[in-house]
This record gives C-alpha cells, sequence and structure tokens, in this order.
C-alpha cells in the first residue's frame, strides 16, 4: 500500500505537472499500473509506414522526451506535428481543443 501512495504522490508531477491538482491527483488513484505485456509485446507491423500520421506531444513531456516524439514524427512523415509549449504527458487532458482540432484535421484528411 505504501508503495502505491508514493506512485501516486509522484503522479502529478511525472505524468500531468500542468493539469489541476485535484484532477491529477484523481488521475493518480485511477491510473492502472501499466501490464508487462505492453513493454514485451511485440507490436507487429508498422502502421506509419503505410498510413498517414499527425503527432501532438508537450515539450514538458517526463515520460517520452520531446525530442523522441520529435524523432518518430520525423520518420513516419508526419503530415502535421503540433507541439504544446509546456504540456506534459497528458497534453489530451490539459489541452483537449488542440488535440480535438489536430484530430478534425486528421480525419478530414482521409
Amino acid at each position: 500500500m505504501r508503495r502505491t501512495l508514493t506512485r501516486q504522490a509522484t503522479f502529478p508531477a511525472q505524468f500531468a505537472a500542468d493539469v489541476p491538482a485535484a484532477q491529477a491527483a484523481l488521475m493518480a488513484a485511477t491510473q492502472r499500473p501499466i501490464a508487462q505485456a505492453a513493454l514485451s509485446e511485440k507490436s507487429g507491423d508498422a502502421t506509419w509506414k503505410t498510413m498517414p500520421s499527425w503527432f501532438i506531444y508537450g515539450d514538458a513531456d517526463r515520460n517520452i522526451p520531446p525530442q523522441a516524439i520529435a524523432f518518430t514524427a520525423k520518420r513516419a512523415d508526419a503530415k502535421d506535428v503540433v507541439v504544446v509549449k509546456g504540456a506534459s504527458h497528458v497534453v489530451m487532458v490539459s489541452h483537449p481543443a488542440a488535440v480535438a482540432k489536430l484530430n478534425e484535421k486528421a480525419a478530414s484528411a482521409q
């Protein structure tokens, strides 16, 4: 139990630094631990090689380095890349309008 509480205490700064504290605390309490399979299961063929890609990410992500996301977007020849200044790993929570706008752009391009 103590380990879970410690992880919950660190969640806001690690994952959701730009989310209101109460919302980040709720996210921490309801976040399921990552499954081992997510770290070891083979993913299969890379869809980005055959389908268009769009990227949105925060430049303050503490889980996936923004440089790694930028590299991935470039490798995938992304149609659009949106970098949200100051956004955390949960850019979809902290900046939903920006995410929705990019989703709409991607959907209309199909």
